[in-house]
């Protein structure tokens, strides 16, 4: 580990101390990759550790609660864009602009030989979105190919695949319920697939630019899309009616990224140009809203990725400085 990292500061943004809210950034891991951090998600089962995915290739493990980085993982030879870790077996999925989706065993993730076990090929573009089904022993990928490649885990090899979408899929969200699968794309629409029939249930058009980000509720049947024209709007499923347009602040534009704290029914947003933004999920009201700090001599603090941990306690996102931020809630 760099000392770099390892003796990174806790830091506060001024900006965030004029917050009405309760959410504040806690610690600012400098220089935790050599490029943009892109992706990040956190082990749902245990919520000991975290895994960032960067531009420089490398995706990384750290310890939650210290920040420790606990191991480097190499293999991908461009960006790593999307990764979700396994509920079932100690595997890690990542997407890459290599074009390739791999599976890592975090069981050797410090094995001379490496750690990785499977490698699927058939996407002819860069993938920016991973999805586990939480039922069927499946993977979904979706990115720059415009369609959502269906994997076998176990053979890995490609059963089907889902196309309409006309351009980069941005999310995949999959679900026991019909319909089992929901994409996001930059086409600006979000698609409702019915599985079985490989076909599209409902093309949702409301929104008027592209779309980057979205994320589902895990406890209720609700989700959420961001467009480029920084518009916030929440879905009923099964049907996908539109019960909620957000309150739009006038700070950010193009958002990357959303999450939604189950515990506190909180959503995150986060903007290419570093604004942060913090919604009451079921009022749609904004409680917060600020600007994320850029470290020195970078070219800004776009945030492109984001998860709250499972206890809602901590927040995690991943920027353009190359830094990985840690916020938490002021009691």
């Amino acid at each position: 580990m760099s000392q770099e990292i390892s003796n990174a500061l806790t830091t506060t943004s001024p900006e965030l101390q004029t917050y009405t809210g309760q959410w504040k950034l806690l610690r600012t891991l400098a220089g935790a990759h050599q490029g943009w951090v892109r992706a990040v998600t956190v082990d749902e089962v245990t919520n000991n550790w975290f895994v960032t995915g960067s531009s420089d290739s490398t995706i990384k493990v750290w310890d939650l609660a210290s920040s420790q980085l606990k191991s480097t993982i190499t293999g991908h030879i461009m960006g790593v864009r999307a990764l979700v870790v396994s509920r079932k077996f100690p595997y890690l999925f990542s997407g890459s602009e290599d074009k390739t989706l791999r599976c890592w065993d975090l069981e050797k993730s410090n094995a001379a030989e490496g750690c990785q076990i499977k490698n699927f090929h058939g996407h002819v573009g860069g993938i920016y979105a991973i999805s586990l089904h939480p039922q069927l022993d499946v993977v979904l990928s979706g990115g720059r190919d415009a369609v959502v490649r269906i994997w076998d885990i176990r053979a890995t090899k490609e059963i089907t695949l889902l196309s309409g979408h006309k351009s980069d899929i941005t999310s995949i969200e999959s679900f026991d319920n019909e319909p089992q699968v929901v994409t996001s794309s930059m086409d600006g629409t979000v698609r409702l697939w019915d599985l079985r029939k490989q076909n599209t249930e409902l093309c949702i058009t409301q929104h008027s630019k592209s779309i980057r980000s979205m994320a589902a509720h895990p406890m209720e049947q609700t989700f959420t899309s961001g467009g480029s024209d920084g518009n916030i709007k929440q879905w009923l499923l099964p049907k996908g009616e539109l019960l909620n347009n957000f309150e739009k602040s006038e700070y950010g534009e193009i958002i990357n990224t959303l999450s939604i704290n189950p515990v506190t029914n909180t959503l995150f947003v986060g903007y290419d140009d570093g604004k942060v933004e913090f919604y009451d999920y079921t009022s749609g009201k904004l409680s917060q809203a600020g600007q994320a700090p850029a470290l020195p001599g970078s070219d800004g603090a776009a945030i492109y990725a984001s998860t709250f941990d499972t206890s809602g306690l901590r927040l995690i996102t991943g920027g353009g400085d190359k830094s990985i931020k840690v916020w938490g809630e002021i009691e």
